[in-house]
């Protein structure tokens, strides 16, 4: 009996089921690419900070304390704090907030509202060029005594930081050096308060030397 011979395959059916390989590979890849753009999509959205409890107004903030979540908020969801708004030293809590509700931008105030604030005085004499946002101050009132004289200026506020200058359209009368918006202790506010209502004259004295400067 003899054996038979081995069955061989046609170069045509290895064509074939080269090409099945193919097609099957591609669906399989295709179906892969429409799970990934699905979660994707599905993943879309922006984090924000969420009341994790009943937050009443004045209660101080770190990052810790909020919830962070991904939504939808679409255009009209600008409005909301997100995790890299919150600044390192916390925030304050500027109106009661529900648990769970979104954290809009406009509920948080500044940590150091508590022991700062700002305040714009008038200033006899103009900054100095090489002043720039941010830099601290030590704030000087000369006090206005009878005959449009002034007494020996002392300071009134130290380490005020400047905040803005503040560039008016038009001439203010008496209003030589300018304006400028300071961040100060509140316990210097009384003392600025009473200098601005008594026409002191006001300058601001840079605390250091900006290198280069």
């Amino acid at each position: 009996m003899s054996a038979s011979a081995p069955t061989s395959v046609s170069p045509t059916s290895r064509r074939r089921i080269d090409a099945r390989l193919i097609v099957g590979l591609v669906l399989v890849m295709a179906s892969i690419a429409a799970v990934v753009g699905i979660v994707g999509v599905a993943d879309e959205g922006e984090e924000v900070l969420v009341a994790p409890r009943s937050l009443t107004a004045g209660e101080e903030l770190q990052l810790d304390d909020l919830e962070v979540r991904r939504v939808s908020l679409g255009v009209e969801g600008h409005g909301y704090a997100r995790p890299s708004d919150l600044p390192a030293e916390g925030v304050v809590v500027a109106r009661p907030l529900a648990a769970g509700e979104l954290v809009p931008l406009s509920a948080l105030g500044d940590a150091r509202g508590t022991t700062a604030t700002t305040v714009v005085v008038a200033l006899s004499t103009p900054l100095g060029a090489t002043v720039r946002a941010g830099d601290a101050l030590d704030l000087w009132s000369a006090p206005a005594i009878e005959g449009g004289r002034f007494g020996a200026p002392v300071v009134i506020a130290s380490n005020a930081q400047l905040v803005r200058t503040i560039v008016d359209d038009g001439i203010v009368a008496g209003d030589d050096g300018g304006r400028i918006e300071l961040l100060v202790p509140r316990r210097d506010i009384a003392r600025i308060l009473h200098a601005l209502a008594n026409g002191d004259a006001l300058a601001a004295v840079p605390v250091a030397l900006t290198i280069g400067g």
